[in-house]
């Protein structure tokens, strides 16, 4: 089998961690089969670019990143025109030459369905193939600041046309998957979650302290609200003081400073944005997993820290509620301060009751790379039948 990914979303080297979940699952379902994924480098009209490419082959999975020259010429609605027709043109003359070099592929699975969508739907027709769509945003929700209902009328149609034609579609939460129905009238969507390299995360016992280690990781962008946790924290402390929590993300600057204003130096540490090994032995060393979004989809750090047997706090948002139990941990209101300062309390009372083993055998049963990547050749089989 022959199947050709095209990535809108991929770690690329302006963007280092852009995608990388979709990497995770390409990683899952090369165990299986070899596959293919094109990535153009999407740095926005408003960037210059040169043209470059790399390639690289592991096992079953070969990457092909591209980018092409571009320079604004500084009149906005110009920009944008010229960059997306010389991202389109770019994109379907590599694609001719691809099908030249390795032969046209039984079937194009599109992650993040804009801007590769564009493109990858009219290369199905061209080749007389069948695609499917799997998309991973959150932008189907309102809250959402790139939400679709903001999007332009050009952005709408492109995606609408795409869904209407792609012979199936996944994602990776219900609740998501459900909105997408509402909105394009598709009859059924699969539900393939996020995968978690369980090579790295896994369950490790930890030595008995008497700190309670919390730890928070994520891009730390605005939507993941970790100043509203700081603000809990800072109850928190006001009650007790047997705790500490560690932040992993990029380094922000006002972060630190509304720490060091509540005089929290001592309580909240920063690790720098960390490699995906280094996150595993953070979440290792810690007792729990807090998150406070805004707006999700499906977290791939939500069910990182339970295949380590963490149980998580986390704001009932997008499809979160689809990964956490009473079991496993607990669910509050979005931007409810008092409710996430009282689940903290909650979980840190009532802590020997969650069992660590059991949350991480269930989770890495759910999310490992064999039964994420085999639902991919399963659904592949399907179509090409």
């Amino acid at each position: 089998m022959h199947v050709l990914w095209l990535a809108s979303w991929y770690p690329d080297p302006y963007e280092k961690k852009n995608g990388d979940f979709i990497q995770r699952h390409a990683k899952a379902v090369a165990k299986f089969l070899p596959i293919d994924v094109i990535h153009i480098v999407q740095t926005g009209y408003k960037v210059t670019t040169k043209r470059g490419s790399i390639h690289t082959k592991e096992d079953n999975l070969r990457e092909l990143i591209y980018s092409f020259n571009y320079t604004p010429w500084g009149i906005k609605w110009i920009d944008k025109i010229r960059y997306n027709l010389k991202y389109r043109f770019f994109y379907n003359d590599l694609l001719d030459k691809y099908s030249k070099q390795y032969g046209i592929p039984e079937m194009i699975h599109i992650h993040a369905p804009m801007k590769a969508g564009v493109v990858a739907g009219r290369i199905a027709k061209h080749w007389h193939v069948p695609y499917i769509v799997t998309d991973h945003s959150s932008m189907y929700d309102k809250k959402a600041i790139d939400s679709f209902y903001t999007r332009s009328n050009y952005f709408k149609k492109h995606l609408r046309k795409l869904y209407k034609k792609a012979d199936a579609v996944t994602n990776v939460s219900e609740v998501m998957a459900d909105k997408i129905q509402q909105l394009f009238a598709i009859k059924n969507i699969e539900i393939v979650r996020n995968v978690v390299d369980t090579s790295c995360f896994f369950y490790q016992p930890t030595i008995g302290s008497n700190i309670f280690r919390w730890v928070h990781v994520s891009t730390l962008y605005p939507l993941k609200n970790a100043e509203k946790i700081i603000e809990a924290f800072e109850q928190l402390h006001k009650k007790r003081n047997d705790w500490q929590l560690v932040i992993v993300g990029e380094n922000n600057a006002a972060l630190k400073r509304l720490v060091k204003a509540k005089n929290l130096q001592q309580k909240v540490l920063f690790t720098g944005e960390l490699d995906y090994a280094d996150v595993a032995k953070q979440m290792q060393q810690s007792s729990a997993l807090v998150m406070f979004s805004k707006y999700e989809n499906f977290p791939c750090t939500i069910i990182e820290a339970l295949c380590c047997g963490l149980p998580v706090i986390a704001s009932n948002v997008g499809g979160i509620k689809e990964a956490i139990n009473i079991s496993n941990g607990i669910l509050v209101e979005s931007e409810n301060v008092a409710a996430l300062q009282n689940a903290l309390e909650n979980m840190m009372n009532a802590y020997p009751q969650y069992n660590q083993s059991q949350i991480a055998n269930e989770a890495t049963a759910k999310y490992n790379e064999d039964v994420i990547g085999y639902q991919f050749i399963q659904l592949y089989r399907k179509i090409l039948d």
